[in-house]
């Protein structure tokens, strides 16, 4: 009996511990996150960061996503999977950088803008070795050059410019639009208007532009310098016919004497029907650089177009004095009148009238004409020899 009261409490010992051992909670078991998670999550906050224009942050984040996954490669069965990620997000960060950038020339914020930019760039240069093609990263830092330059120009910061300019056509040399920049950074900012007439050349030449051609024209022909201006404006005028620059020519040519070459840039001129004051005044220097020339027919022939436009009594008087050297009778009383409608005491006229009409056997109008000429300083004495002939 007593055994079995000892069975009895041994059994029921046990069950008093083993319901005492059920009762305790069971502690739950702690699982760490790998590198590779971390990393996936912190992207997911760093692109969140970014959608809501937290630039820093986003960076930072992705920086923190590329030290996971720097942890992860070590263990990773095949790290260059890990690598092109670890790309993915340095690309990330030159974008984030390029987005800032942007958005602060939007605000006209330049002095910031510029370093965005400028940082955009270190980070796309820090991965171009890993890039592919497609990534099209050298198109990308090529845009980034010029728009680098505006900003920076928008700060004033000329060097920075040009120095950026000049890394874009390190790569584009043959891009004129950018050599035009140039150009206006030195000629606008720089005043520096002989390095900016330099580079005009270079692109005027490439080009084969009217533009720059005119430009260099204006440019050597202000600075007196006539022989570069003209080779300028020649240059210009073989690329297009223009009214300005042919008229420039015109007068260049006529201030180095240069006769006959001012009249073909002023002929050529004619054939691009200017306007009626335009073509008065042509007619007269076309006429005036005969008479240069000592060609008096030709001079003769504009002197009459220009008289179409314009009574000019010294012009008048050339073109009847040549008549009558000729002995075109008929023209020249004809200019001789109509000289005298202008102004009737003009002696030159009345001379060669009086002259005509006495060789011509009018005497009575000869006479009359000599009357009034009897008290003149230049034809008086010839007035009265011609009277006392008659």
């Amino acid at each position: 009996m007593r055994a079995y009261k000892i069975v009895i409490i041994v059994i029921a010992l046990t069950m008093i511990l083993a319901c005492s051992s059920n009762s305790k909670t069971k502690k739950p078991q702690v699982v760490e996150k790998t590198p590779m998670v971390l990393a996936e999550e912190t992207v997911v906050e760093a692109t969140s960061a970014f959608e809501s224009g937290e630039y820093a942050a986003a960076i930072e984040k992705y920086k923190t996503a590329i030290s996971y996954y720097e942890q992860a490669k070590v263990s990773a069965a095949v790290p260059d999977s890990i690598n092109n990620l670890i790309y993915t997000m340095n690309k990330n960060i030159a974008n984030v950088h390029l987005v800032h950038a942007q958005d602060l020339v939007k605000q006209e914020l330049y002095d910031d803008a510029l370093l965005e930019y400028e940082s955009t760039i270190s980070a796309f240069d820090a991965i171009k070795e890993g890039s592919t093609p497609a990534d099209s990263l050298d198109e990308k830092i090529l845009t980034l050059y010029k728009n680098t330059a505006f900003v920076s120009r928008q700060v004033f910061d000329s060097e920075k410019a040009l120095y950026y300019y000049d890394k874009y056509l390190a790569a584009r040399p043959g891009d004129t639009q950018i050599m035009m920049q140039k150009f206006f950074v030195y000629k606008d900012d720089l005043k520096n208007e002989a390095q900016a007439y330099e580079i005009l050349k270079t692109y005027a030449l490439a080009q084969n532009d009217f533009d720059s051609s005119h430009s260099l024209g204006d440019y050597y022909r202000d600075k007196n310098d006539l022989v570069n201006a003209i080779w300028w404006y020649e240059k210009a005028d073989s690329i297009k016919a223009d009214e300005n620059v042919l008229q420039k020519l015109g007068s260049i040519y006529r201030q180095r004497k240069q006769w006959e070459k001012s009249n073909n840039a002023l002929k050529k001129f004619l054939t691009l029907n200017p306007d009626p004051d335009q073509i008065k005044t042509t007619f007269k220097l076309i006429g005036d650089n005969y008479m240069q020339l000592k060609n008096k027919p030709n001079a003769v022939e504009y002197f009459e177009k220009y008289i179409e436009f314009e009574y000019a009594e010294n012009i008048a008087l050339y073109i009847c004095a040549y008549y009558n050297d000729i002995k075109n009778n008929t023209k020249a009383l004809a200019w001789a009148n109509r000289i005298l409608q202008n102004n009737p005491v003009q002696s030159d006229a009345l001379f060669i009238r009086a002259t005509i009409r006495y060789n011509t056997k009018d005497l009575k109008g000869a006479k009359a004409d000599f009357e009034k000429l009897v008290n003149d300083a230049k034809y008086g004495k010839y007035a009265q020899q011609y009277l006392k002939s008659m």
